[in-house]
C-alpha cells in the first residue's frame, strides 16, 4: 500500500522527524493539528492543518480538534468499495501519540484533589483516530507508539513509499493493545475516586512482556517477564530491576527472587535472606550487612549452595568478600559499592541484580486453568501488641524476639511452615509438607543441636497445631518458645502439653498461610 496523505496529531513530538523525513522522500502530503502542524513547520516540512478539511482548529478550549465526520471519513473509507462522494481527503497513515494520561497518573498523589487535572489528560479524538484507523488497517497504517517510527520510516525507504499489509496487521494490534491499557489506567482512576473498599468488581489485567526468557520452569517450555500496567507505571516492579552482571536471568531465578525480597523487606534492620526454589533456607539480621548474610548462610550452608540472595543493605566489600567464596545464581541489593561490584563480577555467571524494594501494597494474581485468584497481597505487619500469652510461662525478652523474628520468617515459608530461630537468625526451616508435626521433624533435623540453643531460641508455626504431637516434638529438641496463631478446635490440648513441659506459647490471632 502507497503512502500517499498521512494525518497527525502528537502530544509528545520529540521522535517524529526520522518519520517525517522518509515522507517527504516519498512525497507524502502531512496534515495535523494545530500545535503538531507548528512543529512540524519548524523543523522545515510542509504541512496542511486539519482545520482545511473540518473548517475549525479546535473547539471547547481543545477538548474538540479531530471529531469530525469528514475527517474520519477520509480514514475509515473503503477506497474501492465505498461511494466517496463528499470525501475530500483520504489518508493512508494515521500517527498519534496520546494525552499522558498514564504519566500523569504515576505521579499523582492526591485522587480526589488532583481529579480537574486528571479528567483534562483523558483523550476523546486521538483514541477515536487511533481506533478508526485500526480498524481500517488493510488501507490505513496506524503507528500509535513513537517506538516505531524509525521501523516504519525503514520500511518506506526500503519499499519506494510502500507498506505491507502484515506490517499493517502488526500495527493495528499495537493500536488497539494502545487502547486497552490507556482505558485500563482511566479505569483504575474511577475506581480509585469512588472509594470502593472491598475488592474491585472488575480487574482490567494488561501485561506488558519486558522481556523473553531463555525458558520457562522447565526447557520445554517457553517463558517472558511481563509487568502489570497500570502497576507497571511505578518504577518498582520486580520487571524493573536492573540485571547489570551475569547470565540472563531465568523464569525460575525471578520466582526465587520475589521470595528473597518478601523476606529482607520485611526487616528495618540489616537483613539477608537466602532461597533455594521459593522456600529460605537461612534468614539473618544484624548491625551490618556482612554479618547479616553469615548468620544467614550458618543457618544451612549446604542448601545455600547454588541459592539466591537478597539484601535489604547495600552490598559493600566485606559482603561480597564472603558471598565469593560460594556458588550463588542470584544476588540482589539495593545498590552495591564500586569494591563489591569489582569482586563479584569476577564470577562471569553470577547475576548481579539492583534496585528499589518495593514496599506498596497491591493485589497478587494466582492464574487457574481458564480462571484468575486474586487477593490483596499479604504484606500487614504484625504488632507485638496484638500477641496473645496462653501459658502459665511467659517468655524470656530473648525468646521473645526470637519468637518475632521466627514469625516473620515463617509467613514466608511455603505451608505447612515451621521456623526454628533465635533472635537474629534462623536455624532450622521446615516447609511445604502435608503434616505440620513433619515439617517440625524437618525443621529440628536441619537445626541439628542449634535448636536448644541456650540463648534463646523459638519455633514459629504458619497456622495452628492441630495436635499436641508438634509440642512433644519441640520439647525434645529443647526449645521452650512457640509462637502460633491459635484457633485450632484443639487448643486447649496443645496449651496443656505446653504448660507441662514448662514451654512459653503465644497466639498471634492471625495467620499467614504460603501456599
Amino acid at each position: 500500500m502507497q503512502i500517499k496523505t498521512v494525518l497527525l496529531s502528537l502530544y509528545h513530538k520529540d521522535k517524529i522527524e526520522s518519520l517525517l523525513k522518509a515522507l517527504k522522500a516519498k512525497g507524502a502530503i502531512l496534515y495535523a493539528t494545530t500545535s503538531t502542524a507548528d512543529h512540524i513547520k519548524k523543523l522545515g516540512y510542509d504541512v496542511h492543518q486539519t482545520e482545511e478539511i473540518t473548517g475549525i482548529s479546535s473547539m471547547l478550549e481543545g477538548r474538540v480538534k479531530t471529531l469530525n465526520t469528514k475527517l474520519f471519513a477520509g480514514i475509515l473509507a473503503r477506497k474501492k468499495k465505498d461511494n466517496l462522494e463528499g470525501i475530500e481527503v483520504l489518508f493512508d497513515m494515521v500517527v498519534v501519540d496520546l494525552y499522558p494520561f498514564e504519566e500523569v497518573f504515576s505521579q499523582m498523589k492526591e485522587p480526589y484533589e488532583e481529579e480537574a487535572k486528571m479528567i483534562e489528560k483523558i483523550d476523546i479524538g486521538g483514541i477515536s483516530l487511533i481506533r478508526a484507523a485500526a480498524k481500517n488497517y488493510s488501507e490505513v497504517s496506524v503507528i500509535s507508539d513513537s517506538e516505531d517510527y524509525e521501523r516504519i520510516a525503514n520500511e518506506i525507504d526500503e519499499n519506494n513509499g510502500e507498506i505491507s499489509l502484515e506490517t499493517n496487521r502488526y500495527l493495528a494490534m499495537k493500536a488497539f493493545n494502545r487502547t486497552v491499557s490507556y482505558d485500563s489506567a482511566i479505569s483504575r482512576y474511577f475506581s480509585m475516586i469512588t472509594a470502593q473498599t472491598d475488592m474491585p468488581q472488575q480487574i482490567n489485567i494488561i501485561l506488558k512482556r519486558e522481556s523473553e526468557l531463555r525458558y520457562g520452569e522447565n526447557p520445554h517450555q517457553r517463558g517472558s517477564l511481563y509487568s502489570i500496567h497500570p502497576e507497571s507505571l511505578r518504577r518498582d516492579g520486580l520487571h524493573s530491576l536492573k540485571v547489570f552482571h551475569g547470565k540472563e536471568m531465568s523464569f525460575n531465578n525471578y520466582l526465587d527472587l520475589e521470595a528473597a525480597l518478601n523476606i529482607v523487606k520485611i526487616f528495618n534492620e540489616p537483613t539477608a535472606a537466602i532461597i533455594k526454589h521459593n522456600n529460605p533456607c537461612g534468614v539473618g539480621t544484624s548491625e551490618t550487612i556482612s554479618e547479616a548474610y553469615e548468620y544467614a548462610y550458618l543457618s544451612d550452608p549446604k542448601s545455600a549452595y547454588g541459592g539466591i540472595v537478597a539484601l535489604n543493605r547495600e552490598c559493600d566489600k566485606e559482603t561480597a568478600d564472603i558471598m565469593k567464596t560460594l556458588f550463588l545464581e542470584v544476588i540482589y541489593a539495593p545498590d552495591f559499592t564500586e569494591e563489591a561490584r569489582e569482586t563479584l563480577m569476577k564470577k562471569k555467571n553470577l547475576r548481579l541484580v539492583s534496585g528499589p524494594l518495593s514496599r506498596e501494597r497491591e493485589l497478587d494474581f494466582r492464574n487457574l486453568s481458564g480462571s484468575m485468584l486474586a487477593q490483596e497481597k499479604d504484606s500487614i505487619y504484625d504488632s507485638e501488641s496484638l500477641f496473645q500469652l496462653v501459658t502459665e510461662k511467659e517468655p524470656t525478652e530473648k525468646e521473645r524476639k526470637a519468637m518475632l523474628f521466627a514469625w516473620n520468617v515463617a509467613r514466608n515459608v511455603k505451608s505447612n511452615a515451621i521456623v526454628i530461630a533465635t533472635l537474629n537468625r534462623t536455624f532450622g526451616i521446615g516447609g511445604g509438607q502435608t503434616a505440620r508435626v513433619d515439617a517440625v521433624d524437618i525443621a529440628v533435623k536441619k537445626a541439628g543441636g542449634m535448636s536448644a540453643y541456650t540463648g534463646g531460641s523459638a519455633v514459629a508455626s504458619d497456622g495452628f497445631f492441630p495436635f499436641r504431637d508438634s509440642i512433644d516434638a519441640i520439647y525434645k529438641a529443647g526449645i521452650y518458645a512457640v509462637i502460633q496463631p491459635g484457633g485450632s478446635v484443639n487448643d486447649k490440648e496443645v496449651i496443656e502439653a505446653c504448660n507441662e513441659y514448662q514451654i512459653s506459647m503465644v497466639f498471634t490471632n492471625r495467620r499467614h498461610f504460603k501456599h
